[in-house]
């Protein structure tokens, strides 16, 4: 339907539109939003606390993403070994950009598990919504006193009468030292959207179990049950041979296609996670195999911003059916 036929029929914002909202209670108070839904029915929510990263969404009424029982913390400083009590899951995470992967110690300075980006609060914010899209920006920064500064700009755009995200990083270098970055899309499935029935196409390219167990019962890597208890987590790493890399999932009716550049995001990690009560799917495009920082650089990793330079990242998420 064009706009001015929308007009004819109701004020805009009934059917599309962006609003800013702020948790009153729980342990997420404090925590601000901004609410997204479009007129082909993608309902959306983005987390100004956290990286503008993508909290819940659901298409049609049905909902994709996977929410952990932390549920929305307004968690902001990191501590070692806190990781499981403070991560949200949520339907996009993400994650570094000094760490990607455990905890651990360089030269005396502790990184976090996956890093600590993913708990920046955004500045700078724009939300603009107009007929053809509807447009988030924002700023995160990582710093340290005589030490590095690193500046993410995300730009997310969604058009008004579509359902697509699409998410554009640039990660600045402020300082003049070069500095290796991390950077992991951490994109999570889960119930009804997962379940049983999902069938999931992946990228032709090697396939390798992170562990032992994971090697084994590498057959089904693309498998998903029904909830298992105590069934232990999985994750598989994939080299897609291409350089546009397409990731499909089909269910309820509909797909969810995942694009990205092999040459931006050369490792493309699978979480499989079919434990009852932590059930869950991720995938992950993202610089490393996500061994932490520590183990990354021990073996040669060279994903690295110049002094004051600039590297550009980004995926996109499309609905469709």
């Amino acid at each position: 339907m064009e706009f001015k036929e929308i007009l004819k029929h109701c004020n805009p914002a009934a059917i599309f539109g962006a609003r800013r909202v702020e948790l009153t209670e729980g342990r997420g108070r404090g925590h601000r939003l901004v609410e997204v839904k479009t007129a082909a029915g993608l309902v959306a929510t983005f987390s100004e606390s956290k990286c503008l990263d993508i909290i819940d969404l659901s298409y049609k009424g049905v909902n994709l993403g996977f929410l952990s029982k932390n549920g929305l913390v307004a968690k902001n400083e990191p501590e070692a070994d806190s990781f499981v009590k403070y991560w949200q899951g949520g339907f996009m995470a993400t994650c570094g950009l000094r760490n990607t992967g455990g905890s651990c110690e360089v030269n005396g300075e502790f990184f976090p598990t996956h890093g600590s980006i993913g708990l920046t609060p955004a500045e700078n914010i724009g939300v603009d919504v107009n007929e053809h899209e509807i447009t988030i920006t924002g700023t995160m920064r990582e710093t340290a006193l005589f030490g590095h500064c690193l500046e993410m700009r995300r730009k997310i755009i969604i058009p008004s009468s579509g359902a697509e995200i699409s998410i554009k990083d640039t990660i600045k270098n402020l300082t003049p030292e070069e500095e290796a970055v991390f950077l992991l899309y951490h994109i999570n499935f889960g119930f009804p959207f997962l379940s049983e029935t999902l069938k999931l196409h992946l990228p032709d390219g090697e396939v390798r179990g992170r562990t032992t167990l994971a090697q084994e019962k590498i057959a089904d890597h693309k498998k998903i049950t029904a909830p298992i208890d105590n069934e232990p987590e999985l994750v598989y790493f994939h080299s897609p041979s291409e350089k546009d890399v397409n990731v499909v999932l089909e269910n309820c009716g509909f797909r969810v296609n995942i694009n990205y550049d092999n040459t931006q995001l050369p490792v493309l990690a699978q979480w499989k996670c079919m434990k009852s009560g932590d059930y869950a799917l991720g995938i992950e495009p993202g610089t490393s195999l996500i061994r932490g920082r520590k183990e990354e650089l021990e073996n040669g990793y060279d994903i690295k911003i110049p002094a004051f330079g600039k590297l550009e990242f980004g995926v996109n998420i499309k609905l469709r059916g």
